[in-house]
């Protein structure tokens, strides 16, 4: 985790662990209110209709019984994350029109606080601050500690995992070419190596793995790389 992390933080990267004030939060009602909870921190700071969540948590369930089960997980989040009378909890579930609104903005949400630097790293390359991107990227990655909620399997999970996925790609891309233009040829085997982490299907991956080994010589090696790339790949 962050060393910025204050005392109330949530990891959706990996292993899921919430803290509210220091103290873990594991008191989540048969899963139901966690799984509320997570799609809307994922979603965090906008509106989300009872039925998009009925559709998203329990799509397998008639439309009376998902109702049912969005407000039972609702009341069961609400009881979770309540603080206590001189420390209020950072997260509050609210009711709005139609739906709910999670406001978080005491929490340290690890996906927010890499969209930020992802975000910041875009803007610093379209400014021309390739340094400044780096760095942001860099951080990024720090954050980045395996994919969203792993062991979920849920459609709304996927995408989200996906798109994910290809931000922190996109960020070992480019500090891989930044490497690469000053022939860095170690440090653009590191990033590669740690994209075949985040994606183990990654072919430029491969491709620059075995370039850059062939590049110092080591030929044996570059030739295991691209074996172990048409392996893997025929397995797609």
């Amino acid at each position: 985790m962050s060393s910025n992390v204050g005392t109330s933080s949530v990891e959706l990267f990996g292993e899921f662990r919430m803290s509210i004030h220091g103290r873990p939060v594991t008191n989540w009602r048969a899963g139901r209110s966690r799984a509320l909870v997570q799609y809307l921190l994922v979603h965090r700071g906008r509106p989300v209709s009872r039925d998009t969540l009925r559709e998203a948590l329990w799509p397998h369930l008639p439309p009376s019984a998902g109702a049912t089960s969005v407000k039972a997980a609702v009341h069961g989040a609400r009881r979770a994350l309540c603080g206590t009378a001189d420390r209020p909890a950072p997260v509050q579930i609210c009711s709005v029109d139609g739906g709910y609104l999670l406001r978080a903005d005491q929490l340290w949400i690890d996906v927010a606080a890499f969209d930020r630097r992802v975000r910041a790293a875009t803007a610093a390359v379209a400014a021309g601050d390739h340094g400044g991107a780096a760095g942001h990227f860099r951080r990024a990655l720090a954050i980045y500690r395996g994919p969203l909620l792993p062991n979920q399997d849920a459609d709304w999970v996927v995408t989200e995992r996906e798109w994910l996925r290809t931000q922190a790609l996109h960020a070992l891309r480019f500090l891989s070419d930044q490497a690469l233009g000053v022939n860095d040829l170690w440090t653009a085997i590191r990033w590669n190596r740690r994209a075949l982490d985040v994606d183990p299907y990654d072919p430029a991956a491969f491709a620059v793995l075995a370039d850059c080994h062939r590049r110092l010589g080591l030929d044996a090696q570059a030739r295991r790389w691209d074996d172990l790339a048409a392996n893997r790949l025929a397995e797609v």
